[in-house]
């Protein structure tokens, strides 16, 4: 019984030794950000005009009028479409708030925030464009889509995969190859199941 009692306490002893580090951990972690944050919130605005800016158009679009639309969802997307036509957008994926205007100063803030959102739709809007065309049996038209959301830099993986599928159904090995190199450039977060789907479609 001692030695049970013994080893209670020390057991004890150490979860308390273990729960205060953690608590001074998480505190220590806080603080940080905040002092980051008060920081970021204080940076002066800097210059922003080397940042890649592009303008939604929608003239590239291929012509679609003869795709069935049963369900409207192709008119759909493209009303979607529409409404983002003419605003800017910026890729800025992986950026944190804060660093964003650690970097670029908070007065930019809200214009690179509403830019980065705008690419962040523009990306879904043309994956869901490029999947409902394919589902109506336009792979011809698909395509072209999903390829340029590719080369906007697009982080929404399904784009890579479905069009990898369409490379793969076109029996387009070439295609599928360059796809994959673009996908090397994607974070790492979703760069490896991405390359594994592609790499899975050569077989």
């Amino acid at each position: 019984m001692p030695v049970i009692f013994g080893c209670t306490i020390i057991l004890i002893i150490l979860l308390q030794y273990k729960i205060k580090k953690n608590v001074k951990s998480k505190t220590e972690t806080v603080q940080e950000f905040l002092q980051r944050e008060l920081e970021a919130n204080t940076t002066r605005r800097q210059d922003i005009s080397g940042l890649a800016f592009q303008t939604v158009t929608l003239s590239w679009l291929p012509d679609i009028s003869g795709v069935p639309d049963t369900d409207g969802e192709i008119a759909a997307v493209l009303a979607q479409l529409k409404r983002l036509e003419g605003k800017q957008f910026l890729n800025l994926s992986g950026i944190s708030n804060t660093d964003l205007k650690l970097t670029y100063g908070a007065p930019n803030f809200p214009l690179l925030s509403a830019c980065d959102a705008n690419f962040t739709t523009f990306m879904r809007k043309l994956y869901e464009l490029g999947l409902h065309l394919s589902e109506a049996g336009a792979s011809d038209a698909a395509i072209p889509v999903l390829e340029y959301a590719v080369e906007c830099g697009t982080d929404v993986g399904s784009t890579y995969r479905l069009l990898g599928s369409l490379y793969a159904k076109q029996g387009n090995p070439d295609a599928l190859d360059a796809l994959c190199q673009k996908a090397e450039a994607l974070p790492e977060t979703i760069q490896n199941s991405i390359l594994t789907f592609l790499s899975g479609l050569r077989q």
